[in-house]
This record gives C-alpha cells, structure tokens and sequence, in this order.
C-alpha cells in the first residue's frame, strides 16, 4: 500500500494524527511505502511561516478575534471563497508530488489540504479515493468539501451535524482520532511518579497546555497554590520556554510539590499517573484523555473549535470546566474533594474512547483502495 499522508502544523494535533496513521499503517503492513508531507512548509517555508505564524498569534494574542473569524467561516460563502482561491494556486503546487509519489490513497488531517485534494478531484487531476480526518469534536464547514470519498469523525454526534451541512452519512465514519499506540500501553503510575520523584499517595494533578504551552498556566498555578487540600502537580509547559521559566520560579515559594516539565514525548505515563487532567479541549488532547480513562477539567478553551470541543465533553459528562482561571479556587477544591463525579468522569470515558481507532482506520483504507480497484476492472 502507497499511502500519502498530507497535514500542516498549525498546533500539534493535525500533524500528531498524521503520524498515527503514519505509524499504524506500517505496523499492519511494513511493506507499505508511506509518506508524511507538512504540506505548507513543503510548498514553500515562507508561506508556511506566514500563514502558520499569523494562526498563531492570533490565537495567542486575539483569541476572541480568532473565534469571531471561526464562526464567520462557518457561514459565510466570502471567507470560504478566500480560501478557496488560496488552496487552489496550493493544490497545484503539491500536485507534482502526488503525481510523482503515485499513492494508493491520500489522507488529510488538515481541512486547508482536504480542500487542495477536493480542488483536485473537481479538476479531475487526480481520482485516488481521498480519506479526511477530523481532529477535533464538531464538525466546521471549513472540513467539507466535494468529491472527499470519506470523512473520518471522533463521535456519532458528528454524523448528524455534517449530515445538515449536506455530507452523505454512507461516507461518514465514527472511527475517532487515532493516538499513538504508546497510549495504549499500560504504566505503573507508582514507577512514574518514582522516576519524577512525587509521592505515590497523593493525589495528583496534570496540567497542559497543548504542544505550545497556550492558556492561563501561570494563573492557574497561582490558583492551585492556594488550594487548601495537599495535592502534588506535574506541568507539561510543551515549546513554551518562558512559561517554563515561569513556573521553575513560582514553584519555589509553592506548598505543593510541583515538576515541571517541558516538551515531552511521554503525554502518556503522565496521563495514566494523574487522577486529574486540566488542560485546555484541544482535539488530541482530549483523544489522548478518553483513551487513558483521565478526568478532565478544561480552561481557557481557544474560541471556536474548542469551545466547540468543551460543549461536546460537558454534554456528555467527560469533563468539567473550572470556569474563571484566575478565580478558579472553589472550583478545583469542590472538584477534587468530589470523588465520586471524578470516577464517574473516568468510566465514562470508556465508553467515548476509541483505542482501536488507527488499525479501524488502516481498515478503512484498504476498503477504498479495494473498492476503486474493483471499479476499475469493471470499466
């Protein structure tokens, strides 16, 4: 199997996805030849460094701004067409490649490269059967476009909400977003928490902010320092290196024994050690938190998407949110001392998490290429 996997790093989510995939396919089949493109920064780095550099900041310094854009997109044809225009000079750009590689079957986990493979399609440039994955807990119009031959969902609720924005349901599939199969791992969370040198009797606490270390970590720890309760915390500050410098510093006058720890490829074990995850609802990040059977409790969701994503959690009690970071004392202490909604978040979960989601989704892509393959012979 060829299989071209296209993203675009814009947070980690897409790209974490792309490699899942990446990694299941070549765990069930390690003939398979496969391909994982950061598609902008594959075009052309400076456009990479505009687009991606401008989402960022925008999501950091005008996050309300941002989710305003968000909900305009999701219903105006003139922000759709912008796009469009766009994608298309970027579709033609990665045309070339996609000839060239000849894959079997392309995946997109990014909604600006699932419209540069529609532009294509409608162009008839290409009829390889194209699989999008949505990386996130709602559907947008942004995702949906013509002539996608399968649209990958995290949830059920999903299949209605495309379902109204005109999408087939027979090309909508309830696989869920794959997480890499470290996840699926069992750890010892005495030897975890051993290794970081907290206690293994208290209760602990994990705090993340996404790859990029986003939200009110700062005040929420300032927060979590007045809490009454003897707890003990680990913060995952991701690529922020001054938030982490940030924190080695507040840590030293904290009651609470705190490690901090920056950029990490273990999510993992510090997932199944915590009894509490705050964090803000990105879309892996909660993946990662349903598979691990983790509690959540969310703040400072990027308007938009992921308020989105924190309705979808709330609605189904797989979380709660903390409301005000930095007044959010009350809320840490009613929900740490409430063991019983802790448990009841946690069994929960199982019943949302979709661990199998990456071999279901190799499955999936061999359907399709069997399915043009037995179209062909029949011409």
């Amino acid at each position: 199997m060829k299989v071209l996997i296209l993203s675009i790093s814009a947070g980690g989510g897409h790209i974490h996805a792309a490699r899942a995939i990446e990694t299941y396919t070549t765990m069930n089949d390690p003939s398979s030849e496969v391909r994982m493109i950061d598609t902008l920064k594959y075009i052309n780095p400076l456009i990479d460094k505009v687009v991606i550099g401008s989402y960022l900041k925008s999501i950091k310094v005008s996050p309300s701004i941002f989710g305003k854009l968000y909900n305009v997109r999701d219903s105006d044809d003139v922000f759709a067409n912008v796009s469009n225009k766009f994608n298309e000079l970027m579709a033609l750009k990665i045309f070339p490649l996609i000839n060239e590689f000849a894959p079997d079957i392309i995946v997109s986990t990014h909604f600006f490269t699932t419209e540069m493979l529609s532009i294509l399609k409608v162009k008839n440039k290409i009829t390889i059967p194209c699989v999008c994955l949505l990386t996130d807990y709602s559907s947008h119009n942004a995702w949906i476009h013509p002539q996608i031959d399968a649209y990958v969902v995290s949830n059920s609720d999903m299949i209605g909400e495309m379902k109204e924005k005109g999408v087939d349901p027979s090309i909508i599939y309830d696989l869920g977003i794959p997480v890499k199969p470290d996840f699926l791992e069992k750890y010892s969370r005495d030897e975890t928490l051993t290794s970081l040198e907290l206690s293994t009797d208290k209760l602990t606490i994990l705090i993340m902010g996404g790859t990029l270390g986003l939200g009110k970590i700062r005040n929420l720890y300032e927060e979590l320092k007045r809490v009454e309760r003897d707890f003990q915390m680990i913060v995952i500050t991701g690529s922020n290196k001054k938030l982490y410098s940030e924190l080695i510093k507040l840590k030293a006058t904290s009651t609470k024994e705190t490690k901090v720890i920056g950029f990490t490829d273990e999510v993992n074990k510090y997932m199944q050690a915590c009894d509490l995850l705050l964090t803000k609802p990105g879309g892996l990040t909660i993946t990662e938190a349903l598979v691990c059977s983790t509690p959540l409790g969310l703040f400072s969701p990027i308007p938009g998407q992921e308020e989105k994503n924190s309705q979808f959690l709330l609605r189904h009690n797989l979380a709660v949110t903390i409301g005000n970071v930095k007044n959010c004392k009350e809320s840490i202490e009613d929900l740490i001392s409430n063991t019983i909604k802790l448990k009841e978040m946690s069994a929960t979960s199982k019943y949302f998490s979709k661990p199998n989601a990456g071999n279901d989704i190799y499955n999936l892509m061999n359907e399709l290429i069997n399915k043009k393959g037995l179209s062909q012979s029949r011409k």
